[in-house]
């Protein structure tokens, strides 16, 4: 089977950059430790990795504090069902690690996403052994969680689109009656070990 353009598999040493959070232990203690990241997942990917799936009796009746809860996983769920659908090759956006490709798209999707990472910092790494990875605009992602409502047949679209590879600046979207777009901000499912070429983190409680 041919593989996809956006698809990698290999061990050749490749530089990537990461947002990474300071305040998390977990996260200092990979870096400061061991120098490295796994992804929870293994290279050689496979099924469903939802870990909820819906309720069969749900009767569509949410209030509003609801929404704002779910809206976030019910994007991840598509994508996800679609994954498993028509491209089980990919790594599962639930367990792999969220790369950029350098430090500029890094820079622009911090402008984009200030409140996802406005507090972390960006960390230049490195692949180790072998890895599987693949490249999507997530722009996509940003499109599904708007809160604007999407029927099934763009649901299906967009995740399609996303998977392969295809930027939504190629494409014509619109949300609650007006024309969409994003320029691509290509993001990075990297399934593997990825070491730090600088282990050193911001004191905490410094200013």
């Amino acid at each position: 089977m041919d593989i996809p353009q956006n698809l990698h598999l290999g061990e050749s040493p490749t530089d990537f950059w990461v947002w990474v959070n300071p305040s998390s232990w977990h996260v200092r203690h990979q870096i400061a430790f061991t120098g490295c990241f796994i992804s929870a997942g293994s290279i050689d990917r496979g099924e469903s990795n939802l870990p909820f799936i819906p309720n069969p009796k749900f009767k569509g009746d949410v209030s509003p504090f609801s929404i704002g809860v779910t809206h976030h996983y019910t994007a991840e769920y598509n994508f996800e069902i679609n994954r498993e659908q028509y491209f089980i090759e990919y790594p599962s956006r639930l367990n792999a690690i969220y790369l950029l490709r350098s430090e500029a798209e890094a820079m622009e999707y911090k402008e984009r996403h200030m409140g996802h990472v406005g507090g972390r910092v960006l960390k230049k790494v490195h692949s180790v052994g072998a890895y599987a990875y693949s490249e999507h605009d997530s722009s996509w992602v940003d499109f599904l969680r708007v809160n604007h409502s999407c029927d099934d047949q763009t649901i299906h679209a967009v995740t399609q689109a996303y998977w392969r590879g295809i930027n939504v600046s190629d494409c014509s979207l619109s949300s609650m009656g007006k024309p969409w777009t994003k320029s691509p901000i290509i993001e990075v499912l990297y399934l593997g070990c990825i070491n730090f070429y600088d282990r050193t983190l911001p004191v905490e409680g410094a200013a």
